[in-house]
């Protein structure tokens, strides 16, 4: 059971787990160690998720989400496999599976949640919810792979929250705390505070394929079980939807290159930091797709916006001075 995980997480790169009274490292081999430090590919994946979303957000207004979301899975998938074919296929065993498939029916459930939340309440109530996903994993990182973050580390993430919060947080009309008081009556709110949750999950799920395998064929693997989930959906979504589908084809092509090139530099990043500070770093997306807001879709509030960066930026800065 991965939440048996030992003290000792670590085992050679690996993540040790208590199965029937033994320790068992969940790598047989050092995973290789990146050349560049980790927070240069936890930004640069928080990037490229700008750019994902930047693109989702101009595609998805007239293309079932489903349709889009197959096609860019699988897009990913076929990279990464190639990738791993050129590079040779790690070895692997039945906890890479097990890990694998818990983290794709997740995920899915996730995206079913988002995307439901998204229809049942305004975009204002909904993702600042998302900003909670690195304080969960202070708490599910320790739990699954007991890792945990330094007293300044956990204060630097509490500040990347907080950012994250108020740069989710588009209306000017409702008070700050408008998404938190709405969790008791907004079904919208309180699906979107469980994909926080579920991330929280799957996030340290990933970190188990990757330590477990490889960078690429870790995600390789788990696109292709969403791309097969996204099909089955898709398969119900008509014959006019799937037309639209096919005139966003490089749109789709573009979105699976860069799901892949955001994953696999989390990826990276986990082979050598704990998962809270990754995926923390990793909520700066939130401020590359304002900026990108700002200068593609004309969006405004561009000055309140300006603290949550600055709270964001601050909580990277004690990251990496006491990690």
């Amino acid at each position: 059971m991965v939440s048996g995980v030992t003290p000792d997480s670590l085992c050679r790169g690996g993540v040790r787990f208590r199965a029937g009274g033994t320790d068992t490292c969940l790598r047989h081999a050092q995973p290789e160690r990146p050349h560049m430090p980790w927070y240069f590919f936890a930004i640069l994946g928080a990037l490229l998720d700008a750019v994902y979303y930047a693109l989702i957000k101009k595609s998805l207004k007239d293309v079932n989400q489903y349709v889009f979301g197959s096609g860019a899975f699988f897009t990913a998938c076929i990279l990464l496999l190639t990738i791993s074919w050129l590079r040779g296929f790690p070895a692997l065993d039945a906890q890479f599976w097990y890990a694998a498939i818990a983290s794709s029916l997740l995920n899915a459930v996730a995206a079913s949640f988002y995307f439901k939340a998204l229809r049942l309440t305004d975009l204002s109530l909904a993702l600042p919810m998302i900003s909670f996903t690195p304080l969960f994993l202070i708490l599910t990182s320790w739990f699954m792979l007991s890792e945990a973050p330094s007293w300044y580390g956990a204060l630097g993430i509490l500040l990347i929250v907080a950012g994250s919060y108020v740069l989710n947080f588009t209306s000017s009309k409702l008070p700050l705390l408008a998404p938190l008081q709405a969790l008791y009556r907004n079904k919208g709110a309180l699906l979107m505070g469980g994909v926080a949750l579920v991330y929280s999950v799957t996030t340290n799920l990933d970190k188990i394929i990757v330590v477990h395998s490889d960078p690429y064929f870790s995600s390789a693997i788990v696109f292709l079980f969403l791309g097969v989930l996204f099909a089955a959906r898709a398969a119900r979504a008509g014959r006019q939807a799937r037309t639209r589908a096919r005139q966003k084809i490089p749109a789709v092509l573009t979105a699976g290159l860069l799901s892949a090139g955001a994953a696999v530099a989390a990826n990276i990043a986990f082979t050598s930091q704990i998962v809270p500070y990754v995926i923390s770093l990793k909520r700066l997306a939130v401020v590359f797709s304002v900026i990108l807001g700002a200068l593609f879709f004309k969006e405004k509030n561009l000055l309140t916006r300006s603290l949550g960066a600055s709270l964001m930026f601050t909580g990277v800065v004690i990251i990496l001075l006491f990690q």
